[in-house]
């Protein structure tokens, strides 16, 4: 769903970037696995995924550095954890407060009024995917080892 979606073409480049060298296969081959393939068909996955624009309208620094390769793949893996959540997750289950993440490195705040993700306005949801939701965000989360990788 989401590799299909033009909407979400950038942010996809960015997970393939970041996860097809190392596996053998590509990430979004493993999004678009069944919720049983990956070991828990009870929950599935939820991505709150940047737009095109999202992308476009990042730090120039942060995009520079997605652009050009210049991050590490442990960078690259907590950008994108932090716009997963490891449970279906519709809107109408929504709950204000943190969300545990794929980024390993903590959480990221979910509030109801206005509907935000990590500070991203929720621009659509409930996009339903095989085996999750997709909810377009109106920026990238952008973790702090991030920002301080590339200031200057």
């Amino acid at each position: 769903m989401l590799a299909h979606d033009p909407r979400f073409a950038e942010f996809c480049t960015i997970v393939e970037r970041a996860f097809s060298p190392g596996l053998g296969l590509s990430w979004l081959e493993i999004w678009d696995w069944p919720a049983s393939r990956m070991g828990d068909n009870q929950n599935g996955v939820t991505v709150f995924a940047p737009t095109n624009d999202a992308i476009a309208a990042l730090d120039p620094a942060v995009l520079a550095a997605l652009e050009e390769g210049a991050l590490d793949n442990q960078l690259l893996y907590s950008l994108i954890g932090h716009h997963y959540v490891h449970r279906l997750y519709p809107s109408a289950d929504f709950e204000d407060g943190p969300q545990r993440t794929w980024s390993g490195s903590g959480t990221v705040e979910l509030s109801l009024d206005p509907l935000s993700y990590g500070g991203c306005t929720l621009i659509e949801t409930d996009i339903r995917a095989s085996n999750g939701y997709v909810h377009a965000i109106d920026c990238v989360v952008v973790p702090d080892e991030i920002a301080e990788a590339v200031t200057p």
